[in-house]
């Protein structure tokens, strides 16, 4: 190798570390996601009493009514991380699963064999469109799961060995255990079958549609094991329940912002117009059906555009059609992964994560600080000291917190979507907006109310004499109703 060669061989290494580095610099940052708490405190409950809840223990108005924590197995890896490592602990985690998804995404586009320009803009466009994604959330897990199980289709419809496909039940099974969207999973296995129908009542000379190996039985039994397979988790047919309630929850979409749709103020919006547009292309390029890859396209631009949460199964799909294209002929000029290279490259990913870690300072006193600025962390402090008891009363954001500083009090709300309800979610936000406050049954019967000081609700609470404030930091203040003697 000359000069030249070698040169134009590192750019492309290093252009390669610096792909990878993109899921690494968003995951190596502070634990802010309100979730996270109440998944910690659901293990440590979980631990505690050697089983899953079937009802629910955190909250005033979910207290004994049936309650399915569909991600217990993630919440306990979560926890043990934890007790082991601190904060450091998930955010280890959550870079590890973010450098996972890069590559099997990368192990998506692959089979293409595509320019070397082409494919990494690709790779790289699909985990900065990912970028809100990689927080420490079970979904994660639906992420990598589906781009295993897309990996895992394609691989068979190209022609590989069949039996691959037996992976996918103990992978649904898995799956079952770590979060509720394994759903997307079953949709894509009913979009692959019905290509197989179609296929198998009209022949024709393209590749994707003579596979002789692959018979419709044969992947009906398959299907079946998968849905069978995701009813191995300690709530078996209970899985409907939590189901149900997330799809019937419509006004969810309208005051979550996760489930916002993509307003177009971001990159990373514009990215995943720009990869559903390229989908579309490459599936119109050839100009046939392909069945298959069309209606994986089609589920994900609608779940991509209905809600910014579902974004990775777009991106996801059109990675997947982009390793299955075929538009390119002659000199690629791909990029071959050599076993140095591979080395290389994975010296340079490591080094940059902990240069990214020390510029982040990721370390537990650093991280529990940041906490402390956006949790009511001293608050929580405060009331377990002076040991205040009595109906709790806080907002949506900070419930999940409050359920884990504050073990012994049932919050009022949470962030469990499908506990609470549309209309007990709609009836929180108008009250801390300040909006007919004073007629909130909750909040006139609450002995203690936790508040993020800056909202709204909070100055008027100040002029309320049936309630002392207790206690105020720059983050939350606390409120202690005033007993009136009869």
């Amino acid at each position: 190798m000359n000069c030249g060669e070698f040169e134009k061989e590192s750019r492309r290494t290093l252009l390669w570390v610096l792909v990878y580095l993109i899921p690494a610099f968003q995951a190596m940052l502070p634990v802010e996601d309100p979730d996270l708490w109440w998944h910690l405190r659901t293990a440590q409950w979980i631990v505690a009493h050697r089983q899953v809840p079937m009802v629910d223990p955190f909250s005033t108005y979910g207290m004994g009514k049936p309650w399915v924590a569909y991600s217990w197995l993630f919440e306990l890896i979560v926890y043990g991380l934890y007790q082991a490592f601190g904060l450091v602990g998930i955010v280890g985690l959550t870079l590890l699963m973010a450098l996972l998804i890069a590559l099997i995404l990368h192990c998506l586009i692959r089979p293409a064999k595509l320019p070397f320009v082409l494919e990494i803009g690709i790779l790289a466009a699909a985990l900065g469109s990912l970028k809100s994604l990689i927080t420490q959330r079970s979904w994660l897990f639906s992420i990598l799961f589906f781009a295993i199980e897309l990996h895992l289709l394609f691989y068979v419809r190209r022609g590989g060995k069949t039996i691959s496909l037996w992976t996918l039940p103990p992978l649904f099974a898995l799956w079952a255990n770590f979060h509720i969207q394994f759903l997307y999973g079953l949709a894509a296995l009913g979009f692959f079958l019905a290509e197989r129908m179609v296929s198998g009542l009209k022949r024709d000379d393209s590749r994707d549609t003579t596979e002789p190996s692959l018979s419709i039985v044969q992947f009906f039994v398959v299907a079946c094991c998968c849905g069978v397979a995701i009813l191995a988790t300690p709530y078996h047919y209970h899985m409907i329940r939590p189901i149900v309630e997330i799809t019937t929850q419509t006004g969810a979409f309208s005051n979550i912002a996760e489930l916002h749709p993509m307003f177009f103020r971001t990159p990373g919006d514009w990215l995943v117009l720009g990869l559903a547009l390229a989908g579309f292309y490459l599936l119109g390029w050839e100009r046939k059906l392909r069945l298959f890859p069309l209606l994986l396209l089609v589920m994900g631009s609608f779940l991509g555009f209905r809600a910014r949460r579902d974004v990775w199964v777009l991106v996801l799909s059109v990675v997947a059609i982009a390793g299955d294209f075929r538009g390119i002929e002659g000199d690629r000029d791909s990029f071959a992964f050599t076993r140095l290279r591979a080395l290389a490259i994975l010296g340079g990913a490591a080094l940059g994560i902990v240069l990214i870690g020390n510029y982040r300072q990721i370390d537990n006193p650093h991280l529990e600080k940041v906490v402390e600025q956006r949790f009511p962390v001293k608050a929580a402090q405060f009331i377990r000291e002076h040991h205040y008891s009595g109906l709790l009363f806080n907002n949506f954001d900070w419930g999940g917190y409050l359920i884990w500083a504050l073990p012994d009090i049932p919050v009022s709300i949470d962030n469990r979507m499908n506990v609470h309800g549309d209309s007990r979610i709609e009836r929180s936000l108008a009250t801390w907006d300040g909006r007919d406050w004073s007629s909130d049954p909750e909040l006139m019967s609450a002995r203690l109310v936790i508040a993020e000081i800056w909202r709204p609700l909070v100055s008027l609470l100040r002029t309320d004499p049936r309630l002392s404030l207790v206690y105020e930091d720059s983050t939350a203040a606390v409120f202690l109703r005033t007993e009136v003697k009869p």
